[in-house]
């Protein structure tokens, strides 16, 4: 096997590991095995042109990490106040890091398919979790670094010393980030169980990103507050704000200042991170223990559910072949906890409750009737939605679709579009609709219905951008939020363009508003046909 360069570094913290109580030896062979099949899985499952295919989708999402890096870089050359600057930083790079860590690699802390095998074979619960908390930071670091690249570089104008620090923090922030959730899972663990369990694991991911987002936005309107000229003294909420907490050190070194408030930042800079570290080892067993749970199958049934899909079904798919495919999309879509433990806290959180949080942030003078545009960023969803519809973990079981007689393909795909809508696009957009009517004593329920069906339109064309794969037919290892990278920015740029031409319209008066509804449901009514005819 290859002797990778990451455990080479690692084997630098060996005696960190056998202090903790891992068998080190065991672990570093079983991260070596794993990083050895992430080299290799590729070439096992795809043929030379996807091979190309994908590692051009990777080249991408690393330049677009890069790309988004340079402009955080910004914010620490053109603000003058060290402690703000770097605060806004690293809310910003907390939040993109959290994100990526729930999406991408939360499906690694909670496999259990390492203690099913090497559990047994004697190898510590202790050690099989740190492999994998190993495994997870390695990759985290790697998206780390390219993020922070540009910014690394430009701390050098503070000295060698300020980008130690800075170096340090980031790897501090990721471990810090990973136990966190882990801690989070933990006590969902010990609480739940069965379907419960799944669900509520869904939940706390989008609770803990939603946590972190509210820091970002209170970390910016507390740095207003802040005078580059004065000596900073902040409120007792700033003590529970890990951007501050990370600030600190980088502001005493460019600086020097040396007050009360930022000694005490710093010391949970380095305090809280190692105190989580030593938690969540000191509960690993418990935690791996717990994780059999998942594995726990609840027999109640979500009657009234299936009982509630089945009557619209009738209602909004006329063909019965096309009925049994929206009410088989359904149930996983609600049901299968690796489609929403990727799907659900991304949206949840990317796309729906931080725009509402960045709208409801506005100040009162600045709030117009021109507010419901935030909404036109939930759209942004849609393409993350039909991508993950094709992918599954029991993607082997997609041999159904050839051994069963099926009259039009097309049926099938219309169903899964009719599912995505009627399960989440639909029902996540009235909730935010009916927050923005709450919340902005405005007229915009005209508004709402032009985004409503907008939402439609974007559905529909993003379904016919997209390659026709079958729902749920392709292994999950592929997608790693690469798969349609091009028509992603394609369909945002669309986006942007239709909320454009609604606030143009809107400037005109509100007839035209009502002639502008009448002429996207014909498209979309045009479209909808055009897209699903039998082929």
């Amino acid at each position: 096997m290859k002797n990778f360069i990451s455990l080479k570094i690692l084997d630098k913290f060996r005696f960190l590991y056998e202090k903790l109580g891992v068998d080190y030896d065991d672990m570093r062979l079983i991260l070596s095995i794993k990083l050895t099949i992430d080299s290799r899985k590729t070439y096992n499952l795809l043929n030379n042109q996807q091979i190309q295919k994908s590692s051009n989708q990777y080249k991408i999402m690393q330049i677009i990490y890069a790309v988004i890096g340079f402009f955080m870089m910004i914010i620490i050359l053109m603000n003058k106040n060290t402690f703000v600057s770097m605060a806004i930083y690293f809310s910003m790079f907390i939040f993109l890091m959290l994100t990526t860590f729930i999406s991408d690699f939360s499906s690694v802390i909670l496999d259990v398919k390492d203690n099913e095998i090497l559990a047994t074979r004697g190898i510590s619960l202790k050690t099989l979790n740190a492999s994998k908390i190993s495994h997870i930071m390695i990759y985290m670091i790697n998206i780390s670094i390219i993020l922070s690249g540009f910014s690394l570089i430009a701390s050098t104008k503070y000295g060698v010393v300020f980008l130690l620090v800075f170096l340090i923090e980031i790897i501090l922030i990721d471990i810090f980030m990973i136990i966190i959730s882990g801690l989070a899972y933990l006590i969902v663990l010990k609480i739940f169980d069965g379907e419960k369990l799944k669900d509520a694991i869904s939940i706390i991911q989008i609770g803990v990103t939603i946590l972190f987002s509210l820091a970002y936005i209170v970390v910016t309107n507390l740095s207003k507050s802040i005078n580059v000229f004065e000596n900073i003294n902040l409120d007792v909420i700033s003590y529970l704000l890990p951007p501050f907490w990370f600030a600190a050190p980088l502001e005493i070194i460019a600086t020097g200042n040396k007050n009360e408030v930022l000694l005490i930042l710093s010391l949970l800079a380095l305090v809280v991170p190692v105190i989580s570290v030593l938690i969540y080892i000191k509960l690993t067993p418990v935690f791996e223990k717990k994780l059999q749970k998942l594995n726990n199958e609840s027999l109640s049934k979500t009657k009234r559910k299936y009982n509630l899909t089945m009557k619209l079904s009738k209602i909004i798919c006329k063909d019965k072949e096309e009925r049994i495919f929206f009410n088989f999309v359904s149930k996983i879509i609600r049901n299968d906890r690796n489609f929403k433990l990727r799907v659900y806290p991304l949206i949840g959180v990317k796309y729906n409750i931080f725009p509402l949080f960045f709208s409801l942030d506005r100040h009162p003078n600045n709030i117009n009737s021109y507010i419901f545009l935030f909404l036109y960023i939930c759209l942004m969803m849609i393409p993350t939605i039909i991508i993950a519809l094709k992918y599954s973990e029991n993607y082997n079981a997609s041999y159904i679709y050839k051994t069963i007689h099926i009259k039009n393909k097309m049926a099938v795909h219309k169903a899964a579009i009719k599912a995505c809508l009627a399960n989440i696009i639909i029902p996540i957009y009235l909730i935010q609709s009916i927050i923005f009517m709450c919340f902005f004593k405005v007229n915009i329920i005209q508004h709402l219905v032009v985004i409503f069906l907008v939402s439609i339109l974007i559905t529909i064309i993003t379904f016919k951008m997209l390659k026709k794969d079958m729902p749920f037919s392709l292994q999950i290892n592929l997608l790693k939020k690469n798969e349609g990278i091009v028509e992603n920015y394609l369909i945002f740029v669309l986006i942007i363009i239709m909320a454009g031409i609604h606030f143009l319209i809107s400037l005109i008066s509100p007839l035209a508003v009502n002639i502008y509804i009448i002429v996207i449901l014909i498209i979309n009514i045009a479209l909808f046909k055009s897209s699903f005819k039998m082929n």
